[in-house]
């Protein structure tokens, strides 16, 4: 579509389009967010000795973290605050861009919002005291996967499931030979 054929009408779709983009991505963001937030004062009310759930496979077992994705650069001070900020900071710019733009597929406003909406919740949670709350764990006997939140799950799926939808767009060019 060239410059002369973008009507009033087309216009008024595309930026209610990137409204309702803007809305899926926001909503989903304000889920991760609260659902962590809630669920981590929760395991700081409750949680005193691990809570097995499914046998040792899985408990709630609190615990702090000072470093970013698994313990990486614990005890790092501002570090990790920092480095989250300059990234979340950068995902909202990246953000702001692309739906300008309105070259969002449909299937990816989930997973941004689960993205953004789990970095915004462990950098808030971190503010205060350096730390990140943990309190899912999961492994077999010794052998433990790191003690996780809620907002590393939504990062984790949300960037997986980011990874599948784009893996799976096939471009325009291959679009009309099939």
């Amino acid at each position: 579509m060239s410059a002369p054929d973008i009507t009033f009408r087309t216009m008024c779709v595309r930026n209610k389009n990137k409204v309702k983009t803007g809305l899926r991505i926001f909503s989903t963001f304000i889920i991760a967010l609260l659902l962590d937030g809630l669920t981590k004062v929760w395991a700081e009310q409750v949680l005193t000795a691990p809570s097995p759930i499914l046998g040792q496979a899985f408990r709630l077992t609190l615990g702090y973290n000072t470093g970013v994705a698994f313990g990486l650069f614990a005890n790092g001070g501002t570090f990790p605050l920092i480095v989250t900020g300059v990234i979340i900071v950068g995902l909202v710019i990246w953000l702001v861009r692309e739906l300008r733009r309105g070259e969002f597929p449909a299937a990816t406003h989930l997973p941004i919002g689960m993205i953004l909406g789990g970095a915004a919740a462990n950098f808030a949670d971190r503010l205060p005291d350096g730390r990140v709350t943990d309190f899912l764990d999961v492994g077999l006997g010794t052998a433990r996967w790191p003690t996780f939140n809620l907002a590393d799950s939504f990062i984790m799926v949300g960037a997986a499931i980011l990874l599948w939808i784009l893996l799976s767009i096939k471009p325009p060019d291959q679009e009309q030979q099939t």
